[in-house]
C-alpha cells in the first residue's frame, strides 16, 4: 500500500510559482504603476486632473503640495537618491533647477511638446508650461463691484489697511512689484523688471493700506472672501477665479496695464523614479482633451495649440516676463522687500 502524500501550503505556493502561477491568479499581483509628484497646492489638481489621467494611463499619483521654492528644497535634500517623478513649480524656480541639474531635458517621447510653443518649453524643452494662469490682483465684489481700472488706484487713502499683499517669497508677488515700478518708470509691465527698485521705493508709500504681507494664501483668501479686506495683491487665476466659481464674492482684476502670465511648469526629475510613466503622465497632461479640462478647471490659459476652448470661455492676451532676470535677482527683491515693506 503506498504512503499518503500530503503538501503543506507554502509547497503549493511555491510550486504555483514555478509553473507561472496556473490556477491562482490572485497570487502574484501586477507591480504598481506609481509616480510621486510634488506641486502646488492648488485645488483641482488631487480632486479633479489627476484622477482623469490616473484612470486613463492606469497610473497611481502620489502628490505632495507645497510652494515652489519649498518643493526645489526638497527636490535637493533627495538628490543622491530622488523620490519624485515629476515636479511642478513655477519657471524662476525651475531655472534654478536646471542650473543644480536636478532635472533633465524632456525626451522627444512627450510627442504634445510639438503642439506647444516655444515660449511655453523653455530652455530647448527643459520642461513644458502645462497651463499660464493669469496673475493681476483679486477683489472683494461686494465693497469693489467695479474692482478697479489701474493698479495705481491701489495707493488710494481710501484702502487704508484694507490690502493684503502677497509675500515676495511667492512668485505672483512679481505683480504689485512690477505695477509700482510702472507707476514711476512708466514703462510696460515687460520692460520694467530692470527697474525693480524704483518700484520697491514705490511700494514702501503703499505700506499705510497694507493690512498683512502673506505667506499663507488660503488664509488672505478667507479674509477678502469674509470682506476683512477689499483687495488681495496678487493670487492667481487658478485660485481667485475658482473660488469665484463656488460662489465666493471674489473677482480677478482686469487693469488697464495689464495681466501677467504666470509659468506653470512640468518637469522630469534627474533620476527619478518610474520616469517611463512619468513622461507618459506629463505627455497626457499636454494632450488637447485635458489642455480644455485645464482650461475650464483651472481658468488658465492652455498652452497646446490644438486646445479648442469651450464657447463661453475665453482669455486675453497675457503680458510674458523674463523670468531668468527674476531668478537671478529673486533674492536681491526679497532682502529689500522684507527689509522696506514687510517689516513694520
Amino acid at each position: 500500500m503506498s504512503k499518503k502524500t500530503t503538501f503543506s501550503r507554502r509547497q503549493v505556493l511555491a510550486g504555483a510559482s514555478a509553473v507561472g502561477v496556473v490556477g491562482f491568479p490572485n497570487i502574484v499581483r501586477a507591480q504598481t504603476r506609481e509616480i510621486f509628484i510634488g506641486g502646488p497646492a492648488t485645488p483641482g489638481l488631487t480632486d479633479g486632473l489627476f484622477p482623469l489621467i490616473e484612470k486613463k494611463l492606469n497610473v497611481k499619483v502620489l502628490y505632495e503640495g507645497t510652494n515652489s521654492l519649498i518643493n526645489l528644497e526638497k527636490i535637493r535634500s533627495n538628490k543622491a537618491r530622488p523620490t519624485m517623478t515629476l515636479t511642478m513649480m513655477d519657471d524662476p524656480v525651475l531655472i534654478l533647477a536646471e542650473r543644480e541639474k536636478v532635472i533633465k531635458k524632456l525626451p522627444a517621447d512627450v510627442t504634445n511638446l510639438a503642439d506647444l510653443p516655444a515660449g511655453a518649453k523653455p530652455r530647448d524643452a527643459m520642461w513644458a508650461n502645462w497651463c499660464q494662469p493669469l496673475c493681476s490682483f483679486s477683489y472683494n465684489t461686494q465693497s469693489l463691484p467695479k474692482g478697479l481700472d489701474s493698479y495705481a488706484e491701489a495707493w488710494d487713502p481710501k484702502f487704508k489697511e484694507r490690502i493684503i499683499i502677497i509675500s515676495m517669497r511667492i512668485t505672483q508677488a512679481i505683480a504689485p512689484l512690477l505695477a509700482a515700478t510702472h507707476h514711476v518708470t512708466k514703462k510696460p509691465l515687460d520692460q520694467c523688471m530692470p527697474d525693480w527698485q524704483q518700484g520697491i521705493e514705490r511700494m514702501k508709500q503703499l505700506k499705510p493700506n497694507i493690512i498683512q504681507v502673506s505667506t499663507n494664501a488660503p488664509q488672505a483668501q478667507q479674509l477678502l472672501e469674509t470682506g476683512e479686506c477689499d483687495l488681495y495683491m496678487a493670487p492667481d487665476s487658478r485660485t481667485t477665479l475658482q473660488r469665484k466659481s463656488k460662489g465666493a464674492p471674489v473677482d480677478q482684476g482686469k487693469p488697464k496695464e495689464g495681466i501677467l502670465a504666470m509659468p506653470a511648469g512640468i518637469a522630469l526629475v534627474e533620476g527619478g523614479p518610474n520616469q517611463d510613466i512619468g513622461i507618459q503622465f506629463l505627455n497626457e497632461m499636454l494632450s488637447p482633451d485635458i489642455q480644455a479640462y485645464i482650461a475650464k478647471t483651472f481658468f488658465s490659459k492652455p498652452t497646446n495649440s490644438k486646445t479648442v476652448l469651450p464657447a463661453d470661455l475665453s482669455f486675453p492676451d497675457l503680458v510674458a516676463l523674463d523670468w531668468e532676470y527674476f531668478a537671478d535677482n529673486r533674492n536681491a527683491m526679497i532682502e529689500r522687500f522684507e527689509r522696506e515693506v514687510s517689516a513694520r
